[in-house]
């Protein structure tokens, strides 16, 4: 046996340990005077990471980009071999290049490309109809749909497991008098009764509405009961931006109507409507979301410093286009010549 003095050997292997995780262990001898009669003597340096068994699970996802994107990264840990490539020929597309296009957000997935990769990838039953349903969700305009698509990814969620669930956050964006509720709750002369939330509230609600908010801000963290006293608590609500869009656009669709019912409901020295139709550039369109995004830090400032505050009102600001934005789609047509 023959070993040249100070020569490095570097051994690469992989194993299962028994508690299910796969090592990848790097070992660096440096071998020195080794002679088959003396023996030899070494230093060992181990360098070691640890690798997660079990692939990204799907149903925490609501974006299936990144799903694709952590499972492949998780595929490449495990197997040296697996790469996009191989992922790509395996689906049958011939562009090498095609899921790293999806991944990065340069091209979409048809219900058919959704269907070839998710056998590539070994997706399958409820996790197929999840990852096809999130397909659709993300890449559709629609908000119907988005409603439509996001109530079937929180069944299926449902479905798989019930523990999962945590759209039940959400649910305070479902009705309008929800949030409304966590404000009367610091009136000073809110009473912790059903029939008085209900009554106070215009327009009214029912006892048993009152009862399912008040269990909502509950379960959410935000009232609780301090010395016999329901107070607020101030906490963020985090979910994934594209769910909860879709449950904010309804939320301001229930306040605008509300809005609107104001000006029959409400005398003029209670409220204020008022619109200004306007004709200014794009930059002044950006300038004009500026300023009033800086009015809404003010108000909101305003409002958390009002002394003696026992009023409850809602703040809405609506500044929208009244013709097509595009220039391009402006131009006179033929059938408009005059």
């Amino acid at each position: 046996m023959l070993v040249q003095e100070s020569k490095r050997c570097r051994l690469i292997f992989l194993y299962t340990a028994s508690a299910g995780l796969l090592y990848s262990k790097r070992i660096h001898l440096n071998v020195s005077k080794l002679d088959i009669i003396k023996g030899f003597s070494y230093t060992v340096y181990m360098e070691t990471t640890v690798v997660k068994s079990e692939p990204p699970n799907i149903f925490e996802y609501y974006d299936y980009r990144q799903f694709l994107k952590d499972l492949i990264a998780h595929e490449k840990q495990r197997s040296s071999v697996f790469s996009n490539r191989y992922i790509v020929q395996k689906a049958g597309f011939k562009s090498p290049t095609a899921l790293k296009h999806v991944v990065d957000g340069k091209r979409n997935l048809s219900l058919e490309s959704a269907n070839k990769f998710a056998s590539a990838l070994k997706i399958e039953g409820i996790k197929r109809h999840y990852f096809l349903t999130l397909v659709l969700f993300n890449q559709t305009d629609s908000l119907a749909e988005r409603e439509k698509y996001l109530n079937e990814l929180v069944e299926l969620k449902h479905s798989d497991d019930p523990s999962m669930i945590e759209e039940d956050q959400l649910d305070v964006l479902s009705k309008w008098y929800i949030l409304a509720i966590r404000e009367i709750v610091e009136l000073p002369d809110f009473r912790n009764s059903l029939k008085w939330i209900s009554r106070v509230l215009n327009p009214q609600i029912t006892m048993q509405d009152a009862a399912d908010a008040l269990a909502v801000l509950r379960k959410n963290g935000l009232i609780e009961k301090i010395n016999g006293r329901l107070c607020q608590v101030d906490k963020a609500l985090e979910t994934d931006e594209r769910v909860r869009s879709v449950k904010v656009i309804d939320y301001h669709r229930q306040m605008i109507r509300l809005g609107a019912e104001a000006i029959t409901r409400f005398p003029l020295e209670e409220r204020d409507i008022s619109g200004t139709t306007l004709r200014l550039s794009m930059q002044d369109v950006k300038n004009v979301k500026i300023l009033l995004k800086e009015f809404r830090r003010k108000i909101l400032s305003l409002a958390v410093n009002s002394p003696n505050a026992d009023q409850i009102y809602q703040f809405n600001v609506q500044f929208f286009p009244l013709v097509i934005t595009d220039r391009k789609g402006r131009l006179l047509d033929e059938r408009e010549e005059l």
